[in-house]
């Protein structure tokens, strides 16, 4: 993935249970930590947003 130099201030995001017990788990599979999902996650909804796999409303 591409690297973007940050401008701003830092999101804080509190997920839901469901949310936070998805990131964790899947965190620790792929032995990532749960900022690192999220950021994979949010990489990947970007790209199919690009791609127009995915349209976000």
């Amino acid at each position: 993935m591409e690297q973007v130099i940050q401008k701003g201030k830092q999101i804080s995001y509190r997920p839901r249970k469901e949310v936070r017990d998805f990131l964790e788990g899947n965190a620790a599979k792929t032995y990532r930590s749960v900022q690192g999902m999220l950021d994979y996650l949010m990489d990947r909804v970007i790209e199919m947003e690009r791609k127009g796999e995915l349209k976000i409303q």
